[in-house]
């Protein structure tokens, strides 16, 4: 009899533990997408984090921008290769090194985050945005799809931003 009591007493503990860990995970996810300019991108990017510190977040925000930077990347290679006006392919050979070193940014986010280091995650993550923002800056007579990446690059890189620059 005592012991079935003291194993409700256990489970209603651990329930009431995850309900807290779940609300402080929550709050931590609402801190971070005020901050962030598209806050539903951010709310989206974090719905299956499960129980994520600040850290882990970073490292999803940081591994999703990478994914959408590479692809970036790929799309800018291929228009340059199609490209016949000059002036319009050093834009694309711009943006393909912007882009490289946008990667390479983000890249070392991801061992600032690992170790709680979010002051190096901040400015990895700056640099890439202003990587991408020199890319959207000489681009203006480029494809409209590469003026949407870049948005979308730059919107993602700002959740980035957002997890390593909450007080």
């Amino acid at each position: 009899m005592a012991f079935s009591y003291a194993i409700k007493c256990l489970t209603l503990l651990v329930v009431a533990l995850l309900i807290t860990i779940s609300s402080a995970d929550q709050a931590l996810i609402k801190s971070i997408c005020s901050k962030a300019r598209n806050q539903a991108l951010c709310y989206n990017l974090f719905k299956n984090s499960g129980n994520s510190d600040r850290g882990g977040l970073g490292q999803i925000s940081t591994n999703v921008a990478l994914g959408k930077a590479q692809t970036t990347q790929n799309l800018v290679k291929s228009l340059a290769a199609k490209e016949t006006d000059p002036k319009i392919k050093a834009q694309y050979n711009t943006c393909l090194e912007v882009y490289g070193d946008a990667l390479d940014n983000l890249n070392d986010c991801k061992p600032a985050f690992a170790k709680n280091d979010f002051s190096t995650a901040n400015i990895r993550a700056s640099a890439a945005y202003t990587d991408v923002d020199t890319c959207s800056d000489d681009g203006k007579n480029v494809a409209p799809q590469l003026k949407a990446a870049n948005q979308e690059n730059q919107d993602y890189i700002d959740v980035v931003l957002a997890v390593s620059n909450i007080h």
